[in-house]
């Protein structure tokens, strides 16, 4: 029998991830278990330049031994840690690493005539968050080093599986992902030289929307004429300004089929060690489908619970005003937190509604969560005659607007948040952190941005996924009724005086621009090759949205020019929890000063147009 030894992976915490992996070793003992595959970086992950610590390093490479003694009594385990060479030295005199793959049984390391029961990872990715050959020397290098073949490395262990001699080759994450021939090579091909029984895949992949689909095609393909175990971890990793959520979906793979798989975000009750999952490669299992928003919503209460736990902290203060981010914000705390955790703060000026102060304090009744009223009129009051006072005219109505924000998010919610020992959430969502449509050391504060790397059309899902699963805890007039950001008289849901934008529009736009890296020279050709609506994937045409061409032009510059103006506003946000195709900060480097470029050939056509 085989067991999937999913586990929590958490980020320099080294012993206690050894405890962990030794703890489900054991339980795959006791169920009479003949090998168990662990994940990628199973002792540490993303530590980044903490790599170039020697100590640490040696640390993570002395609790090698512990758990090679764990295999005693004859048990198989794979499982990754950083391995190194002390007499080689990196291109920048660094000590050399590798990211590695060990293999031991009955409290001794495997060999075979290549390898000394060592395995290192081939493929560095160092696209968007991943930045491996930065730290790590590949296969591909190594086995130039050495003159040797690729493939030599890939020579397979002898295993026995229920009483049957196994061959099983190694290989680690990315090495599986050349699917498409993006690498020089393809390390599955390599393997299959030696025509092994079984691969196993040691793997540290974040979470991403869609991702699974592609997750899935690709082991599916890489798993003709053998049998690929795909091992990944759970719990939440950063690289700073990025929160990485690892979700499992641990899968064995045989024939070009998914014969078993374990269920995402499946922890037991301790919430600290999850159970090893036993299964027979050779066993029929079902396949489970969730759609987008459901996974998502399970994401980010996953990734809301483990963060706050990650910074030692169990109370949240935040801001909720009738706005659906604060509502889903608050719902999502609610439910990772639990209600006595959480406290809400609804701070009307003379501009807000009763109608939508209403919706604020009905949100925080369905949720069962503390809720007080703190107006801003007063202090804004004073602030205008300050200022009026000090620079002889009264703010322009831009600075009012701010001043308003300010107060809310800078003055009251951090002084709540510091006298309830908590810390308060950023309500920001991508479309408004794209636009920015925020206020700049207003409402851009806070500890975690929650809901930051999903668009305004998402949040009006997520806000109906949360309903579908835990009754209407958001009021539905709230989900129903256009934004608006109640700051002045030409603000006012009542009367119609909503926010500046087409949001089924815009966003479709701002994913060409964000996601896909595109540029306003890719959104003109597409309209001239008469594909714009399948490109964006929107059902009207593009002059159901604007009066003329004109029109669409200028407002597409417009967003793609606002887009990149407010790089330099972007790097002072909050940390975000990362799931889409690509988030803000690290995951998207983006340069200061690179405003409103375009290509000589997009102001031909533009011109052509015309």
């Amino acid at each position: 029998m085989i067991t999937i030894g999913q586990m929590e992976v958490v980020a320099a915490k080294p012993e206690q991830n050894m405890n962990t992996a030794i703890e489900i070793i054991n339980k795959a003992k006791n169920n009479w278990s003949d090998m168990i595959v662990l994940p990628e970086q199973v002792l540490w992950y993303m530590i980044w330049d903490t790599w170039e610590r020697d100590w640490y390093i040696k640390e993570c490479i002395d609790m090698n031994q512990d758990i090679i003694e764990s295999t005693k009594w004859w048990i198989t385990a794979i499982w990754w840690n950083v391995s190194t060479d002390f007499n080689k030295r990196w291109y920048d005199w660094r000590v050399r690493k590798y990211n590695s793959a060990f293999i031991a049984r009955d409290g001794k390391l495997l060999s075979n005539w290549v390898n000394d029961w060592i395995i290192h990872k081939a493929l560095m990715p160092d696209y968007r968050y991943f930045d491996d050959s930065r730290h790590f020397m590949s296969l591909i290098d190594f086995a130039k080093e050495n003159n040797k073949e690729i493939s030599d490395y890939y020579t397979p262990y002898e295993v026995i599986i229920d009483w049957v001699k196994k061959s099983v080759s190694i290989m680690i994450c990315e090495d599986i992902w050349n699917y498409k021939w993006d690498y020089i090579i393809d390390p599955v091909k390599e393997a299959m030289k030696h025509k092994p029984d079984i691969i196993t895949v040691p793997s540290s992949s974040p979470m991403g929307i869609n991702k699974d689909i592609m997750r899935k095609k690709i082991l599916t393909k890489q798993s003709i004429n053998n049998t690929l175990i795909y091992v990944n971890p759970v719990w939440i990793q950063n690289n700073w300004k990025n929160v990485f959520i690892f979700d499992w979906w641990s899968s064995i793979y045989k024939d070009w089929n998914e014969i078993e798989n374990v269920v995402d975000f499946n922890e037991n009750s301790n919430q600290i060690i999850p159970p090893a999952f036993q299964a027979s490669p050779f066993n029929k299992g079902g396949q489970i489908e969730i759609n987008n928003s459901e996974k998502i919503l399970k994401a980010l209460i996953y990734g809301t619970k483990n963060f706050m736990k990650q910074i030692w902290q169990k109370k949240v203060v935040i801001g909720l005003s009738w706005w659906l981010d604060s509502a889903v914000v608050t719902a999502i705390c609610t439910i990772a937190l639990w209600k006595e955790n959480v406290t809400t703060i609804n701070m009307p000026s003379k501009y807000n509604s009763d109608t939508t102060k209403n919706l604020a304090k009905q949100t925080a009744v369905n949720l069962w969560v503390i809720y007080k009223k703190i107006s801003i009129e007063e202090s804004i009051k004073i602030t205008h005659k300050q200022f009026k006072d000090a620079m002889w005219e009264k703010p322009t109505w831009l600075v009012a607007e701010n001043i308003q924000a300010r107060d809310r998010w800078a003055r009251i919610l951090a002084g709540i948040a510091g006298m309830e020992n908590a810390v308060f959430t950023n309500n920001w969502n991508k479309t408004e952190i794209a636009m920015w449509y925020a206020t700049l050391y207003g409402d851009t504060n806070w500890v975690i941005s929650i809901i930051g790397d999903l668009y305004k059309s998402q949040v009006f899902e997520l806000a109906r996924e949360i309903n579908r699963e835990y009754g209407e805890i958001i009021p539905e007039q709230m989900i129903n009724m256009q934004p608006s950001a109640e700051l002045s008289n030409e603000q006012n849901v009542d009367e119609g005086l909503w926010d500046p934008f087409n949001y089924e529009y815009l966003d479709k736009l701002l994913y060409q621009f964000v996601e896909l890296r595109k540029m306003p020279e890719d959104i003109l050709e597409y309209h001239i090759n008469n594909e714009l609506e399948e490109k964006l994937w929107i059902d009207k045409n593009i002059l159901e949205y604007f009066d003329n061409i004109d029109e669409f032009i200028n407002d597409m510059e417009k967003v793609f020019r606002t887009v990149e103006i407010s790089v330099f506003k972007r790097i002072q946000m909050p940390p975000t929890i990362s799931i889409s195709k690509r988030a803000f900060w690290y995951d998207l480097r983006e340069s200061q000063g690179i405003i409103d470029f375009n290509t000589r050939r997009y102001k031909r056509m533009k011109e052509r147009i015309k």
